[in-house]
């Protein structure tokens, strides 16, 4: 019993130790580039500033762009990226959301988890995520930030 306490605190310091590793020169680069493409100025009549929750009746879909960006997709040419609290641990594109709702709506300190579906099961395949407030993006920006996850694969 001994043998299995210690590997397991092993395991979580060497997870410990990745989490703190600084990030690479590509992520950095990457990471430069998508604040770059959000700090752009909107002009003033195509969206209000960022806001702190979305109604689920205010977006159609949601799409992760990386481990620490999520994309909502409203009706129009409205679109939110949200900017996660954290760097989400195993959150990947083309993931299912699952989201802890209230009042129907997402809001910023909101949770979530990504999960896939075996049968009549879901199966958690990430951390808990935490939600940022939503940054109104316009469509051009959307294909910046894109362009510059795909840059850094």
């Amino acid at each position: 019993m001994k043998y299995l306490h210690g590997a397991w605190v092993m395991g979580l310091l060497i997870l410990a130790g990745c989490a703190s590793a600084p990030p690479s020169e590509e992520q950095q680069a990457r990471t430069e580039a998508i604040e770059d493409i959000l700090s752009q100025p909107l002009p003033s009549e195509e969206y209000a500033e960022e806001v702190r929750c979305l109604s689920t009746h205010s977006y159609r879909s949601v799409e992760v762009l990386d481990p620490e960006h999520v994309l909502f997709e409203g009706t129009g040419d409205r679109v939110w990226v949200n900017k996660l609290r954290n760097r989400c641990v195993g959150l990947r594109r083309n993931d299912t959301l699952r989201f802890e709702l209230r009042d129907n709506r997402v809001c910023n300190l909101d949770s979530f988890e990504a999960v896939d579906s075996f049968l009549w099961f879901w199966e958690r395949t990430s951390g808990t995520c935490t939600l940022g407030n939503f940054i109104p993006v316009t469509p051009e920006q959307v294909a910046a930030l894109k362009a510059a996850l795909r840059d850094g694969d």
